[in-house]
Formats: C-alpha cells, structure tokens, sequence
C-alpha cells in the first residue's frame, strides 16, 4: 500500500479554500482541509484556485475551469495505448527485461509518472504544492480500487512525497525524471488554463535550472528532461540522446559510473 509522506513541510503553505459539493456529504472536504490545514467554505466564487470535494472524487476549480486527476479516465485510459509511451519508456531506459525505478522530481498532475508505473517501473512522485500532493495520493488511492486490472497495478508501483525534491536525495532510483512548467510551450486553451491554474498554486519563480543542478548531484545512472520540442537545453551538459515526438522531446543523460561530467556544450 502506497502512502503520502509529508518531509516537513507545514501544512498551511499554499493554503486554498476547500470547497464540499453542495448537497453530499461533508465528511470527505472536512478531512481533506484538516490534513491540509486550510479553511472548509461553503461555495462562492473565487478569483484564486480552490479545491471541490465530493463524496467519491475531488478536482481543482479557477474561473469556470477544472483539473482532475484521475488515472483510470477515459482519457488516460486512451493514453495506455499511445505511441507516446514508447517515447517515455525509451527515454528512461524501460526494456522488456528492465523496468528502472523512477524519481519524478516535478510529479505535478502524474500523468507521465503513471505511464512509467503502467511500463512496470516503480515511480516515487516529489509534489511540492500541498494540494497537489494530497490529489495525487487521492487520485492513486482510488486507480487501487479501479476496475481495470492495470491501472490497479500501476497504482501500485507509484509513491507520492509531499516534499521539495531540491531539499532531498534521490535515493534508490535509477533514473531522476524532470518535467518544469515551462511558460514558452506552445498549448492548446484547455492546457494554458490548466498551466495558469498549476502556476498560481506554485506562486513561484521558474526553478528549473535550480533542479537540473540538483539533479546532476544525485547518484543516479540517468536524468531524463522534458522540454518543449525547440527550447534549449536545460543545464551545462550535453545530452547523451534526444528523443523528439511532435511537440516534446526527452533530453537524456547517460551518467558515466565515476559521476564524471558527460559531453560540455562549450558554452
């Protein structure tokens, strides 16, 4: 059984309203503001993002706008079955006699971190943002229960940490696995409001250079970054390999066994 694991972090940081679904049971919202030290409000409007609560699910709102995490979704369902997951698997060195296990340092909504645990790996998700943590674990808690043999099995290699990967050691992992919001992507509306309503939780500034940089400190055998199809590299190094899909790429590092640097970009 997989089970949050908060590193310190107190639980009023980040705070946002926690909102019951009007007509059901309070119960659930109750608990979910206590563990998250924030204030239960009976509905409103909001100009910030606050968190709904139901009976059996649980969703971030902002201004009309949604985001779920939910990993047997019929969306992530089809997701199971895209040509994009060999990408990802490729990327952190999934082969049929090798699953490595996976350190998601920006485990954000756990999408790909899913994909990873559905290839076999076991995939330990560092969320920051107290909210986003405790969805994940709901979102995990409830694919256990699902009624589809796979996303049970999935949801069993995955392990969420309420923690900021930068203050930890990626221990035990093979791989370290880095998805930074990066504001240059090209999105669609629905993704640019979902990354509007991620940024405001996060309140802070891009830090993506700060955990490259802890990255490369970690003993591990391969970091894995997702950027943008034509944003630059992140950090000093050189990548070992590239792997491009339509509007991503996977830059990967292979780390030599003494930890000495790879390839310098000359910059």
């Amino acid at each position: 059984m997989q089970t949050i694991e908060n590193d310190d972090h107190p639980a009023t940081e980040g705070c946002i309203p926690v909102v019951p679904v009007k007509g059901e049971s309070a119960a659930r919202a109750r608990a979910a503001a206590k563990a998250l030290g924030c204030d239960m409000l009976e509905g409103g409007a909001f100009s910030s993002p606050y968190l709904v609560v139901s009976e059996t699910g649980a969703w971030l709102e902002m201004a009309g706008s949604q985001v779920r995490i939910a990993f047997d979704s019929a969306t992530m369902l089809h997701r199971r079955r895209g040509g994009q997951n060999e990408l990802l698997g490729r990327a952190v060195g999934v082969k049929a006699s090798r699953q490595p296990s996976v350190w998601d340092a920006t485990g954000g909504l756990g999408r790909d971190a899913f994909v990873l645990a559905d290839l076999g790996c076991q995939v330990t998700l560092c969320e920051r943002v107290p909210v986003l943590a405790w969805l994940l674990q709901d979102a995990v808690s409830a694919a256990m229960v699902s009624g589809h043999d796979q996303v049970r099995a999935a949801a069993e290699r995955m392990t969420i940490r309420h923690c900021d990967s930068r203050q930890l050691q990626a221990l035990a992992s093979d791989v370290i696995y880095l998805d930074p919001m990066f504001p240059e992507r090209k999105k669609s509306a629905a993704i640019k409001k979902e990354a509007a309503m991620l940024q405001r939780l996060a309140h802070t500034e891009d830090d993506a250079q700060a955990l490259w940089e802890w990255s490369w400190r970690q003993p591990v055998s391969r970091i894995v970054v997702k950027r943008p199809l034509r944003a630059p590299i992140l950090g000093s190094q050189k990548p070992s390999h590239t792997l491009r899909g339509k509007s991503v790429r996977f830059d990967v590092f292979v780390r030599p066994h003494d930890d000495t640097p790879i390839h310098q970009t000359g910059e």
